[in-house]
């Protein structure tokens, strides 16, 4: 009787811990979202507010973690050599993948040409007018202009991630050049700050599945199925490309780095639930950047790369964007020769990391690379903003586990910033002896 008893308790406890769990409720409420908005359209094209609200609460907690976290990792280092260091290892990175990225969906968009014979949808212009606002071409001294924030205030209001992330660098530098008595109340005041934004953070986490309900439930109910036929070709193709630079590109760096691509989205596996009702990397960067330290990465590594990742290693971004504009050219019958291409590819190089920051920003780098270039129809955005929520999706899933991979191959390279006992445990493998650096003495 004891024994059925203890059975019974377990098996309930088992189904509350079910329902409790933020990631199946946050599937609950996608699959519900999808049947609402094919039975009722209207009233479920109405609930955009939910998904936005939901990306507000998470977005107004993002700049304060981003300053705390970078001045805290890089104070807590002891110098800016190692500072510099793990920064150039991991600009170089990000270039390198983004790069790669890049001339995979040129490929991809040039080999199977998806656009011919595909009409623009009726109708989607008119949501057009805020992502054309930010259609501007920026000269190089305006791009570096705009990393230096003029109002400190004005860049934590805006939500701007560089000018935050810049910020908070100098202000670890200073302090890195302050006294130790004087320093360390403000390094343990930054840390209990940072517990209180992650407090916050955990507390809006718990509004995922209203968020995601109402996020897929607008997308459903406002372009329907029919809407989207005929751009199911060019989303499948866009789909496809990124599991291939997940699963070659990606796959080869996480191979290298001794753990398994496979085994890091199991990890991440929460984190990716929220991705995958919300279509926002930004809504999980807090999470991230917690079970990467969980994973064995380092507080500095964490601290430096992931946010600058967020604005310079958004791989989905890299992919998707410039097959867009391509994509958009062939419907329109624009025909893009070697040197057309080439100056897209450079252009987009520059201007990917100008706009990043802004809310809708991979739209906005897509808007601001056709005003670029000049020779794509800029009646071509419509086109792309009838899908715009489904390539985000996409786009989102794989810059999260792009920024997952480029924080551990950092760690992983940097002498003393994994703790390989803790990586071993939880995600890694026996790790490949020319990926071993000795531990600093």
């Amino acid at each position: 009787m004891t024994s059925r008893t203890e059975h019974e308790t377990e098996t309930r406890s088992r189904w509350r811990s079910l329902a409790t769990n933020t990631g199946i409720q946050v599937l609950a409420a996608a699959i519900a979202a999808a049947l609402f908005g094919l039975a009722a359209p209207g009233a479920a094209a109405t609930l955009k507010p939910l998904a936005d609200l939901f990306i507000a609460l998470i977005r107004l907690a993002i700049p304060p973690i981003v300053f705390l976290v970078v001045v805290t990792g890089i104070v807590s280092v002891g110098g800016m050599k190692k500072v510099g260091r793990i920064a150039l290892k991991a600009i170089i990175y990000f270039e390198i993948v983004t790069t790669i990225g890049t001339l995979l969906g040129l490929l991809a968009i040039n080999l199977f040409r998806p656009g011919a014979g595909v009409a623009p949808p009726a109708g989607a212009s008119s949501d057009l007018g805020s992502y054309v606002e930010g259609a501007q071409e920026k000269s190089l001294g305006e791009f570096l202009f705009d990393l230096v924030p003029d109002n400190v205030v004005n860049a934590f209001a805006t939500g701007h991630i560089i000018q935050v992330l810049v910020f908070a660098v100098l202000f670890a530098i200073a302090l890195l050049r302050l006294p130790k008595n004087v320093s360390d109340p403000i390094l343990r005041a930054c840390g209990r700050l940072n517990e209180v934004f992650f407090r916050i953070v955990g507390m809006v986490i718990r509004l995922a599945p209203i968020g995601v309900f109402g996020a897929v439930a607008y997308t459903v109910g406002r372009y329907g199925p029919e809407t989207l036929t005929a751009l199911m070709k060019y989303v499948g193709l866009a789909l496809v490309t990124l599991i291939v630079f997940l699963s070659v590109v990606l796959g080869a760096v996480t191979r290298l780095c001794g753990v398994s691509l496979f085994r890091l989205i199991r990890a991440l596996r929460k984190e990716l639930y929220l991705v995958l009702g919300t279509s926002s990397s930004e809504a999980v960067m807090p999470q991230l950047m917690v079970r990467l330290e969980q994973l064995g990465c380092k507080r500095d590594v964490v601290g430096l790369v992931v946010p600058t990742g967020y604005s310079f290693n958004l791989d989905g971004v890299a992919v998707v964007v410039p097959m867009s504009a391509v994509f958009i050219a062939q419907v329109y019958g624009v025909e893009l020769g070697f040197t057309e291409q080439l100056t897209l590819f450079l252009v987009f190089l520059f201007l990917s990391k100008g706009t990043a920051g802004i809310t809708g920003s991979a739209f906005v780098t897509l808007a601001n690379l056709i005003a670029a270039v000049g020779f794509i129809p800029v009646a071509g955005l419509a086109l792309i903003l009838s899908v715009e929520r489904f390539l985000s999706l996409m786009r989102a899933m794989t810059n999260v586990l792009g920024n997952a991979v480029a924080t551990i191959a950092v760690a992983r390279w940097e002498p003393g910033a994994l703790d390989r006992e803790k990586f071993a445990r939880t995600i890694g493998r026996k790790a490949h002896p020319a990926t071993e650096q000795p531990e600093e003495r």
